[in-house]
């Protein structure tokens, strides 16, 4: 008889040992997933658009490069990451419906470097 208590006792151990194992690891935090970052790492890439003939983004200085198609080349600073995304998205007009009035009219500071 008291071999079956006790070996009742061990398994009931072992079942509530396992099921909190199992709650655990069930409510354990999952692992953040890195996101790839935004931009071209400040690299100019073409860009489709009747005035711009290339653009680049660094997310990490959130400076954002724009060349014209007259040559004239010009960084922005401050960007959020988004405004990139936009940009990019609005191919194949990206300056009239979000370089122009994000970067100039939203007061975007800029530099003209060429």
């Amino acid at each position: 008889m008291k071999i079956r208590i006790l070996l009742g006792l061990v398994m009931s151990s072992l079942l509530v040992t396992s099921c909190a194992e199992s709650t655990s690891v069930s409510q354990s935090t999952p692992s953040t997933i890195s996101q790839p970052p935004i931009g071209t790492n400040g690299q100019l890439i073409a860009i489709i658009s009747d005035n711009v003939s290339s653009a680049g983004y660094a997310e990490n200085s959130m400076v954002m490069t724009v060349q014209f198609d007259n040559g004239a080349l010009y960084e922005y600073y401050g960007v959020p990451a988004d405004l990139w995304t936009s940009f990019v998205a609005a191919q194949p007009h990206p300056w009239s419906q979000v370089g122009y009035p994000r970067l100039v009219k939203g007061g975007i500071p800029y530099k003209r470097i060429r």
